[in-house]
């Protein structure tokens, strides 16, 4: 069963320089740090996730070729607080909202900013066996601590937003999804560097290679990738965990935006179709939170 990407919609929040945020305006070398890495700007919104997620799903129904009638699943990835508090009527009203009311939900939280690799593994694994011809995945988060936002570890700064898309095989479209994969490390959790950057490249590797190997497709083929907006240098570090060229990473929006949590995937994949694909181009996402990676593969109509 082929299986294809419809209608990615996203949006953001407020956009503002990092330099505002009161954390870094009281360390100077931190900010620093991050503006050498290519953070810039941050976006914040008052509006909470499901709010969020509102937008985003309105836009994809009004661009897919399928009814809200006709989804059979809607899969929404989310680690925000308020994720773990909606109460069903609360979510089944935001599916009557859109016509959603024959679509099953699914939540998914757990992968942190790895959540839209769990989703789209999920929409792509029911939608290839048959289970499923239509899932409408959305993922949605915010940060209302200005001091949760600084990631010091990773060195990032975390932004709020959404974004969204349809899985199906009821339809073609110029984006079609070859695999969806995972692995997990849990250890990592435990570990110090250089030990978190060995498990980090082996458990990515990994994944990589066994989706790859199921697609009949090799590293070379990889003409592009799109991971999670961290920084300059943490992106370059996945590709190369991933056995590829860091050159093939895609960096365009991680001034602007910074990191969208688990939307970014969609963000990146979103802008970087705008800007023109070359027709068959192979490309790779990857969905990394701390010790679990999700790895897909696209082919570019």
């Amino acid at each position: 069963m082929r299986v294809y990407l419809h209608g990615i919609a996203y949006t953001v929040g407020e956009r503002a320089p990092i330099a505002t945020l009161e954390p870094l305006r009281a360390d100077a070398m931190l900010l620093d740090n991050m503006t050498g890495l290519g953070l810039h700007h941050y976006c914040r919104t008052d509006r909470s996730p499901l709010e969020l997620a509102g937008e985003v799903v309105s836009a994809t129904l009004g661009s897919v070729p399928v009814d809200a009638t006709e989804i059979d699943l809607l899969v929404y990835a989310s680690s925000s607080p308020e994720t773990g508090t909606l109460a069903g009527g609360e979510f089944l009203r935001f599916c009557e909202r859109f016509g959603l009311t024959r679509a099953t939900p699914i939540g998914v939280s757990l992968a942190e900013c790895a959540n839209f690799g769990s989703a789209l593994r999920i929409a792509h694994s029911l939608v290839a066996a048959g289970s499923a011809r239509n899932v409408l995945v959305v993922t949605a988060d915010t940060c209302p601590d200005p001091r949760a936002r600084i990631l010091r570890d990773a060195l990032s700064v975390l932004s709020d937003g959404a974004a969204s898309c349809l899985i199906t095989s009821a339809e073609p479209s110029r984006v079609e999804v070859l695999g969806a994969n995972q692995g997990t490390n849990q250890l990592i959790r435990i570990a110090t560097m250089p030990a978190l950057a060995g498990l980090t490249r082996r458990g990515l590797s990994r994944a990589v290679a066994d989706m790859l190997d199921r697609a009949g497709l090799d590293r070379c083929d990889v003409r592009r990738i799109i991971a999670n907006n961290v920084n300059d240098d943490a992106v370059r570090f996945m590709a190369e965990s991933a056995g590829l060229d860091h050159e093939l990473s895609y960096l365009d929006n991680i001034a602007d935006y910074a990191h969208v949590h688990s939307a970014d995937n969609l963000i990146n994949l979103r802008t970087y179709l705008d800007d023109g694909v070359a027709p068959g181009e192979i490309v790779m996402t990857i969905s990394h939170g701390f010790g679990t990676w999700g790895v897909a593969l696209l082919r570019i109509g």
